[in-house]
């Protein structure tokens, strides 16, 4: 394969999902307490019924539908009061013909009865309640397993745990859950001018805001960072950190050393630790062309652009995807804003582009404005609230047309 052949990123995820196909994460048991974040190793069914009783929906009166046919406010309804259930209790209670017992909301409703009137609709005389309008069966309850039924499947494989998930794993009566085990990631910044924050600049000195920048990204997709490293453009320094990134991590990615340059031994470096080294130098996308992606002893191995802009979409093109749908096999649900472009671009690089864009609401609708500069620039990573995917076949942007926005 020519190395320096440019490859689209479909082609790119293509082949990265051949090279890492027998790729396995490990698994590990979490309490309920760690799972926010985490992926399900397997599907989550449920061993309860839930509701594992008849419960009503309203504070009321558990009756038979059919004594409150034709009933009104004019023409009541009068059953038999016969008692009450109690929260948290069950009950010996049984509803026969024109009578009547008084359940609490989320209360077990009695054998015999298939509806419950709320308590507005009633009137209470000691030993009769009136009924005041007619209700239909199964009318303001639950039956046993309306919500979840035993051997249902409540979460699938793959899908991140949320928030709103937390409480269903509760219900389920689940205190852990078996999820993969978190993606370890190295994150190697090369380059003699790379200076941390925190420290002072010298004249010629960069503030390296991509280590971070990584950091963040990669975190939130639930992967562990176990080394974060600023490495000197020396031949040496950069192989032995390499190879510690490659032995501590299940994938690495190196900011800077990606392009063609005289300066640039990352290719020769990633290609010393072993075969088959550089898979493609060099995608198809805008900013982001000079990326690597690598196997390094069945380790995934990227190389993003230094420049904070292309290093961001680079690994938003190419690096979240693989992670995402390879490593951690992730039922993806992305939801991407669908806004009105205020601006009008064209482009004919043969590249799919990537543009920053800023959105503000406006009369209930989105709209998003261009972010300008270039590919170096953390101002365009401070203004920008997502980005949009401009394929090569399309000329462009049409003002006024609508457009899918990626948030960050």
């Amino acid at each position: 394969m020519d190395l320096f052949t440019v490859m689209r990123r479909q082609e790119v995820a293509i082949l990265l999902k051949k090279e890492f196909s027998k790729w396995q994460q490990e698994q590990e048991w979490v309490s309920i307490e760690e799972a926010l974040g985490r992926v399900l190793a397997a599907d989550l069914v449920s061993e309860e019924n839930i509701p594992p009783f008849r419960r009503s929906t309203v504070d009321g009166y558990a009756l038979r539908a059919a004594d409150t046919t034709g009933c009104s406010d004019s023409l009541p309804a009068f059953l038999q009061m016969l008692g009450e259930t109690r929260m948290g209790e069950g009950t010996d209670l049984v509803v026969q013909a024109e009578q009547a017992v008084y359940v609490p909301t989320g209360g077990i409703v009695p054998v015999g009865a298939d509806a419950v009137c709320m308590i507005e609709y009633t009137e209470n005389f000691q030993d009769e309640i009136s009924i005041q309008r007619p209700m239909s069966q199964l009318e303001n309850l639950i039956e046993v397993g309306d919500d979840v039924s035993i051997g249902e499947c409540v979460l699938q494989k793959g899908s991140r745990i949320e928030t709103q998930h937390i409480g269903a794993i509760a219900a389920l009566g689940r205190n852990r859950v078996l999820v993969k085990k978190r993606i370890k990631i190295a994150i190697l910044s090369t380059g003699d001018e790379l200076v941390g924050p925190g420290h002072p600049l010298k004249l010629g000195q960069i503030r390296d805001s991509n280590t971070d920048a990584l950091r963040a990204m990669v975190i939130s997709l639930g992967c562990e960072v176990v080394m974060a490293d600023r490495i000197l453009d020396q031949f040496d320094a950069l192989q032995s950190g390499l190879q510690k990134a490659v032995d501590e991590s299940d994938l690495v990615l190196i900011s800077g050393g990606s392009s063609v340059g005289t300066l640039d031994m990352t290719p020769d470096i990633i290609n010393s630790l072993g075969e088959p080294g550089i898979l493609v130098h060099g995608v198809a996308i805008k900013p982001g062309k000079p990326t690597m992606v690598a196997k390094v002893q069945n380790k995934a191995v990227f190389g993003l652009p230094g420049h904070p802009a292309s290093c961001l979409i680079a690994y938003k093109a190419i690096v979240e995807p693989f992670i995402q749908e390879t490593l951690l096999a992730e039922s993806i649900r992305e939801f991407p804003l669908t806004a009105v472009a205020d601006f009008q671009i064209h482009v004919s690089s043969g590249r799919d582009v990537f543009y920053m864009v800023q959105i503000q609401e406006n009369e209930g609708q989105w709209i998003a404005k261009p972010v300008h500069g270039k590919s170096g620039m953390v101002s365009l990573l401070s203004k920008a609230d997502g980005y949009i995917e401009i394929p090569m076949e399309k000329e462009g942007v049409q003002r006024g047309e609508k457009i899918s926005v990626h948030r960050f």
